[in-house]
């Protein structure tokens, strides 16, 4: 049972969120947001939450605390070690900006977060589930390296969708995250671009580059960006699987009396497949390609989708060639 106090931190929560968010925010995303806020934030960052300055002003001092614990050790260090004072002074000034650093790096990425809960239109939650601990640890740890901007947006993404709905990372996906480099990084986009993905609502049921008339592994994506090669980058970093032309089928996609049971999701648009003779009954389709892996398919929310009209256009031919034609639903 809530104590008092709990039901009084609650009650100004509440408050607080519906007048910086206008009343939108449901209350399973508005308590992540504030525990994963009160858990990562100094002061610095401006987040409206009256409530948790005295949480924002512990982790300040907190971090402080070990910079000042630092300074004043380094003589005793020095003594300890039989090394030159100067050694010590130079070693724990080194590590306090590595502090200092760190939590700028946090402070920068749950700025970020904040931005994108404040730009959403709708606040879904799929779960009443509150953000657990041990993710915030790692998302903490991970985090605290990132310094460039593209990789303080990325997890400035994953912050967000997390708050919103709990588990949609795990916590090998945040390290898998956080261990890309540029060139992987880059590629994913450019495979998430031209991703076709199958889904029942906001659930993600299978997504993959569809391999059109080829074969992925003898470089038939190769004219969109994706060769076997750079396949191969993405499958060693666990965003795509092995075998590069397994298949799912997709017939939930193909419109039955004007209704789809799934979308068809590409571009950032839902499709049905409509039969373009409707005396010929389509039973099953199945599409072959390379398929993301579940960190791919977790991630894959987070990318800023690139336009690929070539793709597309390819796409929607194959499509045509089986008796369908690419209908947007507006959702």
């Amino acid at each position: 049972m809530e104590n008092e106090s709990e039901v009084i931190d609650e009650a100004v929560t509440d408050v607080v969120a519906d007048m910086a968010f206008g009343g939108g925010l449901p209350a399973p995303v508005r308590k992540n947001l504030f525990k994963a806020f009160g858990r990562l934030c100094t002061a610095a960052v401006d987040y409206p939450v009256a409530c948790l300055e005295g949480k924002a002003a512990e982790k300040r001092a907190e971090s402080e605390a070990r910079v000042n614990l630092l300074k004043s050790s380094s003589q005793k260090i020095a003594e300890q070690l039989e090394v030159s004072p100067e050694y010590a002074r130079v070693a724990s000034e080194k590590y306090s900006r590595k502090i200092i650093q760190e939590q700028i790096n946090v402070d920068d990425i749950s700025k970020i977060a904040l931005s994108e809960l404040e730009s959403e239109k709708a606040f879904e939650s799929n779960s009443d589930s509150i953000i657990s601990d041990d993710w915030l640890n790692s998302f903490e740890k991970e985090a605290a390296t990132k310094s460039s901007e593209e990789m303080k947006l990325l997890f400035g993404k994953v912050l967000a969708n997390e708050i919103r709905n709990p588990s949609s990372f795990s916590i090998r996906t945040i390290k898998l995250l956080s261990q890309l480099d540029n060139e992987a990084a880059s590629l994913f986009v450019k495979f998430c671009s031209v991703t076709v993905s199958l889904r029942s609502g906001s659930y993600l049921i299978d997504g993959r580059v569809v391999s059109l008339s080829g074969n992925a592994a003898q470089n038939s994506l190769s004219k969109y960006g994706l060769s076997f090669d750079n396949l191969n980058i993405l499958f060693e970093y666990g965003l795509i699987v092995s075998d590069y032309n397994c298949y799912c089928g997709y017939e939930h996609a193909i419109a039955q009396n004007n209704n789809v049971a799934a979308t068809l999701y590409h571009q950032n648009k839902h499709y049905g497949l409509v039969p373009i003779d409707s005396t010929k009954k389509i039973n099953e389709l199945k599409l072959s390609g390379v398929a993301l892996s579940k960190a791919g398919k977790e991630l894959l929310s987070i990318v800023d989708i690139e336009p690929n009209d070539l793709y597309f256009k390819d796409l929607t031919s194959y499509f045509l060639n089986k008796n369908l034609k690419l209908v947007e639903i507006k959702i």
